[in-house]
């Protein structure tokens, strides 16, 4: 379940040496609104979507009354399949009338991106703002599944208390705040991913929602690659998980055979949810209990470490709620800050331990980090932004051989 799949080196180009220049030496007293769309520019004569980053933050704490989910127990495991699908009937109203291509116009609720996740060879794509994951390996998607590192790509938003959260932490777009970054209860994120696998390696997702994308960065405006929903999350900031993390984090995937029904998102099936790690069990090879794994999905697809929850795009040796807990920045505003990796198959207890405690959502995993509360987009985007003011000062801004150093922004689940 893990948030951006940046590359061991992302080199800024020449014009965005300049643009980066331009924005810092002209825009202090920027009001929002300011942040990129995307990597680039659809072409001329290009016809199809293009995506509009919502950034429009709330400026006061957005009220939520009665949230639905509040009404079942996640931590029973009669009730975590209708928790979940609480959250998703919540993410899906208004959203479904246009299958997501404009969160930031819903009239049921508004839902909001995190900035700066456009730059690099991973950056947000122009036809839906997605980025890239982390690719699938062979036989991970199946018996069926053999094409290797299959492209997969993704897109996040927040609900309008997420939002106002993220606005907080780019109130000033020239100093992002990481301290900020302390999300409300209710809040909830909702995040889509599709693959590029070809669809007789993965015939159960005939049916699925299907979107073009700019993955391949074409110059002309032909048609795109379509990619199909494989995967969707949820993570909802839920007071009754303030003994683990604070944080109750589900995956669904999409199963043909799930529904008749011609709506995409009636074939979304649980794959599970998750509260917390349970290292003391994991670590003595118990089935933990600060989780619940679907028994009837349809398709056994990997979870993750020793069994706790993952989805069927995310790395089989990481976590869900292992790996958001890693999001955070160091005090010291460095954009390339070490980023510990999963565990390796024959991890020391000590090693597995450190990585499957549970933190709570304003605990940072590192000392001398700052907590960005679960937030990988959040990570990534000011890192992003970090390593590109660091190699576009004001004096120097329109200089095409300021190298930006190679960049630590990788996903936990890239090797």
């Amino acid at each position: 379940m893990d948030f951006i799949d940046g590359a061991r080196t992302q080199p800024l180009r020449p014009v965005a040496h300049l643009a980066i220049g331009l924005y810092l030496l002209f825009n202090s007293s920027l009001t929002l609104a300011a942040f990129p769309d995307a990597r680039d520019r659809p072409p001329p004569g290009w016809q199809g979507p293009v995506f509009k980053l919502s950034q429009n933050y709330p400026r006061s704490l957005p009220a939520i009354s009665n949230p639905p989910w509040l009404q079942f127990d996640f931590t029973d495991p009669s009730q975590a399949p209708r928790y979940m699908n609480a959250v998703l009937n919540y993410c899906m109203q208004g959203n479904t009338t246009n299958n997501f291509a404009d969160v930031g116009a819903n009239r049921v609720r508004k839902w909001y991106h995190a900035p700066w996740l456009h730059e690099g060879p991973a950056g947000r794509e122009f036809i839906h703002g997605m980025t890239r994951e982390r690719p699938s390996r062979r036989g991970e998607l199946g018996s069926l599944h053999t094409t290797d590192r299959t492209q997969n790509w993704a897109v996040g938003f927040y609900n309008g208390r997420g939002g106002y959260t993220i606005g907080r932490v780019w109130a000033d777009e020239q100093n992002p705040d990481p301290t900020k970054a302390v999300f409300p209860l209710h809040t909830v994120s909702c995040k889509l991913i599709f693959t590029a696998t070809p669809l007789a390696e993965v015939p159960y997702l005939e049916g699925s929602l299907e979107w073009e994308a700019d993955i391949n960065r074409a110059s002309d405006a032909g048609p795109r690659p379509k990619l199909r929903l494989l995967q969707l999350d949820i993570a909802v900031r839920d007071p009754r998980a303030n003994t683990t993390t604070g944080w109750v984090l589900g995956t669904f995937q999409y199963e043909k055979a799930a529904s008749t029904s011609p709506n995409w998102w009636r074939h979304l099936v649980p794959v599970g949810l998750m509260w917390g790690n349970d290292a003391p069990r994991v670590l003595i090879n118990q089935p933990p209990r600060e989780q619940w794994i679907n028994p009837d999905r349809g398709q056994q697809l990997h979870l993750g470490l020793r069994g706790l929850l993952n989805g069927p795009i995310d790395n089989p040796r990481s976590a869900c709620i292992a790996c958001h807990a890693q999001a955070q920045i160091n005090k010291v505003n460095d954009p390339q800050p070490a980023l510990p990796n999963p565990p390796a198959d024959n991890a020391s207890a000590a090693t597995l331990q450190r990585y499957l405690r549970n933190i709570g959502p304003a605990e940072p995993f590192s000392p001398d980090y700052t907590s960005l509360d679960y937030s990988l987009q959040l990570e990534v985007g000011i890192a992003r932004f970090l390593a590109a003011r660091a190699n576009a000062p004001i004096g120097a801004a329109s200089s095409e051989s300021a190298p930006l150093r190679p960049s630590r922004i990788v996903t936990r689940d890239d090797e």
